[in-house]
Parts: structure tokens; sequence; C-alpha cells
């Protein structure tokens, strides 16, 4: 009689955890490993992180998960550069913005010192685009090695799965991502 209800008990607890578990992982967060070279440095292949699905305001240097246009059964990792409303153009390796009355040349120091950004068939070299409402632009800080918006344009905030929140994996550079 012992065993009949510790195994119930057990197979009750394998099933809501595995509910609550599939729940999580579909609604409020997903860890996700990373591969290959387009976020170095700020990350490397093999790293693990874990994707907030539930707060969807997204700000210019959130790192998101995504699936990129037109294949949609990969995850990209990819840093929010362009936001909607922003007149954006690529020239002489850097990225200007402007947006309501502002004129910036974007900072950024997660990029090594020698990157320059160059346009591509997405975001074309030294031509000034307006982003639309519901849409970003996502670059690799590995900007030489990386496919991003300036391949495959800009990313429908639908098809941005998630903000990256936590690194987990390896432990060196277990922490919160800013």
């Amino acid at each position: 009689m012992k065993i009949k209800t510790a195994l119930i008990d057990f197979v009750e607890t394998v099933i809501v955890s595995g509910v609550v578990i599939l729940t999580i992982y579909s609604f409020v967060g997903s860890v996700e490993s990373i591969s290959g070279p387009s976020m170095e440095p700020t990350f490397y292949t093999n790293q693990r992180i874990l994707v907030d699905k539930i707060f969807r305001k997204f700000d210019r240097g959130n790192i998101v998960v995504l699936y990129p246009p037109g294949m949609e059964r990969k995850h990209f990792i990819k840093r929010i550069v362009g936001m909607p409303g922003d007149i954006f153009k690529i020239y002489n390796c850097n990225l200007y913005v402007a947006k309501d009355n502002l004129r910036f040349i974007l900072q950024e120091n997660y990029l090594a010192e020698s990157s320059c950004t160059y346009g591509n068939m997405g975001v074309r070299e030294g031509r000034a685009m307006r982003i639309p409402e519901g849409y970003y632009l996502v670059m690799g800080d590995n900007r030489g090695n990386s496919v991003d918006s300036r391949v495959f344009g800009l990313v429908d905030e639908k098809l941005i799965l998630g903000r990256v929140v936590f690194r987990f994996w390896p432990l060196t550079k277990f922490g919160f991502v800013l």
C-alpha cells in the first residue's frame, strides 16, 4: 500500500513539475545556447543565457533573441541599435540616428576598438531610413561577422522572442546582462 501511494505521489510530482516547466518555458522565459561569433566579444559560442519573454518593452542597446525574417525556425541573438521612429544611417563606420529633433552618432562601447560598421543589402551604406512603428534594427556586436538587419532588414517586434537578462554559463561570466 505504501509503495502504491509513493508511486502515485511520484507520478503526480513529475506531471505537475512538467506542466510548470513547460508553462515557464513557453510564456515566461527560455534558456538559449549561443552559437557562432556574431556577438563577440559580448557572448561566445556555448555560453548559456536566460531570455525574458514577459516584458516586451525593448530599448536601444538591449540584447534580444529573435527569429530572423524568412528564417523563422532559427534563433539569432542580436543587439537592438535602431528603434521605431528613428531615422537611421550607416556612414563612415558609424551609426547615425535622428529622432525627436536629436541627432547623434550611436556610441557603442561594447564593440571591439577596430570594429567598423558597413551597410549591406538590408541597410544600405549612406542611405537614411526611417524605422516604422513595431520594427527594430538589430546588429551583432561582431560587425564583420554577423548576419543581421544589414542583411535581412528590419525585424518585426512579433519576431522577437525576448530580451536576454542573465548569463549562467560559464560560471566565470555568471550574472545579469545589462
